[in-house]
């Protein structure tokens, strides 16, 4: 396996402090630190969705489900964070859904599934877990990719007098 199971939660100090209010600014608007904060958080939900996604079975045939340790462990830090991730995820452009196959014996149509919002219930959708993976791999990417950007933002002084302006104008509202 290409993870380390051991990273279950690492830096989760770090990360908490960061993103500790309210993520609301998209990724071209951030800073340096909080893009690697974004970034280590990414990580690490990845991380989490692998160990679940291993560690668990589906029965598609009876729907039975069962999770060893490890997959229970996983699931609830991913319950912990999804929120944020999601909208991590969303603020990087990116928009985590698919169509469900419609299920032939019900008779059912597809139907839009937000892949990170619904991780556990992947299996009952006819959805492959590595869909949902590779948009957080995509993300991860948009992120690593705006590091250089972010530091320049960081360092320009244009982009804190905008910070303050857009503050102020937030306070008369």
């Amino acid at each position: 396996m290409w993870y380390k199971s051991s990273r279950l939660l690492p830096g989760r100090q770090d990360i908490s402090n960061v993103l500790g209010r309210e993520i609301k600014r998209h990724y071209r608007e951030i800073t340096f630190r909080e893009n690697g904060a974004r970034l280590r958080l990414l990580k690490d939900f990845l991380d989490s969705v692998i160990i679940y996604f291993d560690n668990s079975t589906l029965n598609m045939i009876s729907g039975e489900h069962s999770e060893k340790k490890e997959a229970e462990e996983a699931k609830a830090h991913i319950n912990l964070i999804i929120e944020r991730v999601y909208k991590i995820i969303r603020l990087s452009d990116i928009k985590p859904s698919v169509m469900s196959n419609p299920t032939l014996a019900v008779g059912s149509n597809g139907r839009n599934i937000d892949l990170i919002l619904n991780i556990f219930n992947l299996g009952r959708n006819n959805i492959s877990s590595d869909s949902a993976i590779d948009f957080i791999e995509r993300s991860i990417d948009v992120y690593k990719s705006n590091r250089l950007d972010s530091f320049i933002r960081t360092t320009n002084p244009f982009f804190w007098i905008k910070s303050l302006f857009r503050r102020l104008r937030a306070c008369r509202t």
